[in-house]
């Protein structure tokens, strides 16, 4: 397609409302308090939805043994929760998490955990059951 006949299509077919909308440039009444609320909420659910595969990942690497692995994905995971950290920093101050999920010892833990527990399939599902539960919810209190 020409550059001709792309402005030919404009004449011809293009109301003037939106020649003149195209001609003045993006609409600069943006909120920006508003935008900054949706970005920050987006960007803290891709966050947490992100975190949600690296568990999983870590997850794999714990039942595979692979302590490198499991050190390369916690690592990632320290960056998610730095991240989140700072994002959540900007709308609550003054509240400080610990997060010891990624902590070496407890990878270390965790993988010892998966190992001790391969003989007996039920009770590492068990375990793996119980640490996601306190993963994705911290502060639940078990009945």
């Amino acid at each position: 397609m020409s550059t001709d006949a792309i402005y030919r299509h404009q004449r011809s077919h293009l109301p003037p409302q939106l020649r003149a909308k195209l001609l003045a440039g993006p609409d600069t009444a943006i909120d920006i308090d508003r935008l900054k609320e949706t970005e920050s909420q987006s960007l803290l659910a891709n966050l947490v939805a992100l975190r949600n595969r690296l568990f999983a990942s870590l997850d794999v690497a714990e039942e595979a043994g692979d302590s490198g692995m499991a050190a390369r994905v916690a690592a990632q995971l320290h960056k998610n929760l730095e991240l989140t950290g700072r994002l959540l920093g900007d709308l609550a101050t003054g509240t400080t998490i610990t997060n010891v999920t990624v902590l070496p010892a407890y990878v270390h833990l965790r993988v010892e955990l998966v190992r001790a527990l391969a003989p007996f399939p039920e009770a590492r599902q068990a375990v793996a059951a119980v640490a996601e539960t306190m993963v994705r919810q911290p502060f639940a209190v078990p009945a």
